[in-house]
């Protein structure tokens, strides 16, 4: 058996990857917050901003490890808020989205890789990662950390079977993007450069992305520490 894990699936780039990967022969399970409605994938209900949270999400899934002949982790979860200036954030907010954005992918990557079956894990990243971006210090801190962990990884699995990668999907239509729109100027300054990409049509759609992400990333073999960019993958 193929087994496929996607966080963050019940909607968005998350369900359509999921999808993606249902119609290539992978047994897909789903963990998100809520259930997706009219998909056909296992879902698990998991809450993966908590330390509890990440600890019965790796409850729910190592059963599942047995059975896989191999296994894909794609890593999609991620929280973008707070969105503000540091000095007026959330305390609770902003250790939630540690745990979601940071510590999850961390703890379920071990987990996953302690089972020592063939193993791809694919974590999705921003640009966020590489430029700071004022009103983004917890978002763009996450994803740069989650870089850096990732191509760790990657180098710790040379010589194994195993392959950990990045990809960047760049601005899509989602939900994300609706909580960016809905900010504040005094909390984020470019606020109005991420209303234009939707006034101006410049959202591509999760299905997409996602349809782009299955042709590159799984449909061939998958570059150990690279970093996929739907910048570099569509013209």
């Amino acid at each position: 058996m193929k087994l496929a894990l996607v966080t963050g699936a019940s909607r968005g780039l998350g369900r359509a990857i999921a999808q993606e990967l249902q119609s290539r022969g992978y047994e897909v399970v789903g963990l998100s917050r809520s259930k997706a409605e009219d998909v056909t994938f296992e879902q698990r209900s998991v809450d993966l901003s908590s330390v509890s949270g990440i600890e019965t999400a790796i409850e729910e899934i190592t059963p599942l490890f047995e059975s896989a002949d191999s296994i894909l982790l794609v890593q999609n979860a991620a929280w973008i808020e707070p969105i503000h200036r540091v000095g007026q954030l959330n305390g609770t907010k902003v250790t939630a989205h540690v745990h979601a954005n940071l510590l999850a992918p961390m703890l379920l990557a071990n987990a996953v890789l302690s089972f020592n079956k063939p193993t791809k894990l694919i974590h999705v990243t921003s640009g966020a990662a590489k430029r700071p971006i004022s009103g983004w210090s917890a978002y763009c801190g996450t994803k740069a950390g989650l870089d850096h962990f990732t191509e760790t990884l990657a180098l710790e699995l040379d010589g194994t079977p195993h392959r950990a990668a990045l990809f960047n999907p760049g601005v899509m239509d989602t939900s994300m993007q609706a909580e960016i729109r809905s900010s504040s100027e005094e909390a984020f300054a470019d606020l109005e450069q991420f209303r234009s990409y939707e006034t101006e049509g410049r959202l591509r759609s999760p299905e997409t992305v996602a349809r782009v992400f299955a042709e590159q990333l799984i449909d061939r073999p998958l570059e150990n520490g690279k970093t996929y960019s739907i910048y570099d993958l569509i013209k």
